[in-house]
């Protein structure tokens, strides 16, 4: 079996990918370095353009005519792009980011029929994001027929949660038939905690909070590397304030909405997933960034929002964990807009922290001041290269 491991990280509406060789050099985190990597997004609803770059050279953008917003489309595009236009070598292995694992998908698996049908069985939990990863293997496994296709899972790095994070307190017979919390942005918190050592030295190991921002977001804690707690649960919607999602939500408003209100559980969904959020509240936009730059008090209302439920469920995190030695942001949010880390970690200097303006304009790895007690860091996240290490693990031992 070839060890060119392509990733496949399909968002709700965007794709990433990356190309590694599973027999190369690992970073100091442990995790490969990617040959090629790249995104097919369509920017504000227009075409799409692929963005990619081959490493030590410089970024290239395309625009691929043939996708029309379909990930499934979008995979046999670039599949071919790869091969016959790229001159990239043909992998071996197809890792796919699939979000919800269920009960019983809590480690890389190569992904059979029976397989298959499981975790498409779980769509509705993860609507944005279950019905993309699977029409991406759908793809990958008609333009690559020979290669293995793995799933990676986001629920897999919170899967040893303790009884106490795993259950609702809903009657037990639910509990057992799967009704409990998973947790979500598990490949990206693995990213992360593979990096903390060499940033952190002996601290990494004790607790930690990991904030991943974006159109998605939560929280998780850490304590020596592992999951111990996190602010997703049963779908994606819950914890922190989202893009679109509603985040923590009273479920009396949702009974309020069916009962009194009529609404269908359809409609309901629609606005809990889709129409919600920094969207719902601001009426303007998702994106934090056209939410920073308007004079709207919409915008201004949303923002607050966003940033308080960061920082309250901070707090709820480090009571869980035990105390706060470090907190990461990391994320498309997390990582590249300073105005939200500075607004959060504004709100908590009763914890002992402060940033360095000047290293959290420039979006340093460290950001914090030399006032500030905890270490402050804002770190790159990499799922594609933790795919490709579980992939590399289950298929290609000898050389992971």
């Amino acid at each position: 079996m070839s060890a060119i491991v392509l990733c496949l990280n399909a968002g709700s509406s965007s794709l990433k990918f990356a190309l590694f060789d599973a027999d190369a050099a690992q970073h100091a985190s442990g995790l490969p370095a990617a040959m090629l990597r790249g995104e097919i997004d369509a920017p504000g609803g227009g075409s799409p353009v692929l963005t990619s770059v081959r490493a030590g050279q410089a970024r290239q953008t395309l625009k691929p005519e043939a996708v029309r917003g379909d990930i499934g489309a979008e995979v046999a595009w670039l599949i071919g792009w790869l091969d016959r236009e790229c001159g990239a070598p043909r992998p071996g292995v197809v890792a796919h980011r699939i979000v919800h694992g269920g009960q019983h998908y809590t480690r890389a698996t190569r992904i059979s029929p029976a397989v298959f049908a499981d975790l498409q069985a779980l769509t509705s939990l993860a609507p944005l994001h279950q019905g993309p990863g699977l029409a991406g293997v759908q793809a990958a496994q008609a333009a690559l027929p020979e290669a293995a296709q793995v799933a990676c899972f986001d629920t897999a790095f919170h899967a040893n949660h303790d009884d106490t994070e795993r259950r609702y307190a809903i009657p037990r017979s639910w509990h057992e038939r799967g009704y409990q919390r998973y947790g979500f942005h598990g490949l990206s918190f693995d990213a992360i905690s593979r990096r903390l050592r060499p940033a952190l030295g002996e601290r990494a190991l004790g607790p930690v909070v990991v904030a991943h921002l974006g159109s998605g977001a939560s929280l998780c804690g850490l304590r020596k590397l592992r999951s111990v707690t996190t602010t997703m649960g049963f779908t994606a919607l819950d914890g922190l304030v989202m893009g679109t999602r509603c985040g923590a939500l009273d479920p009396g408003l949702v009974l309020q909405w069916l009962q009194r209100d009529g609404l269908s559980a359809a409609e309901v969904g629609d606005m809990l997933y889709k129409r919600s959020g920094l969207l719902g509240v601001s009426e303007i936009s998702h994106d934090t960034r056209e939410l920073l730059a308007s004079t709207d008090p919409r915008a201004r209302q949303a923002i607050d929002l966003f940033v308080a439920s960061i920082v309250r469920q901070i707090g709820a995190v480090a009571a869980t964990i035990g105390g706060l030695d470090a907190l990461v942001f990391t994320g498309g949010i997390g990582t590249h807009q300073p105005a939200i880390r500075a607004a959060v970690v504004e709100r908590l200097a009763w914890l002992g922290l402060a940033l360095d303006p000047a290293a959290n304009a420039a979006g340093r790895l460290d950001i914090a001041s030399s006032a500030s007690r905890v270490p402050i860091l804002a770190m790159d996240t990499d799922e594609e290269a933790v795919m490709a290490a579980q992939a590399a693990t289950l298929l290609l031992p000898i050389a992971a």
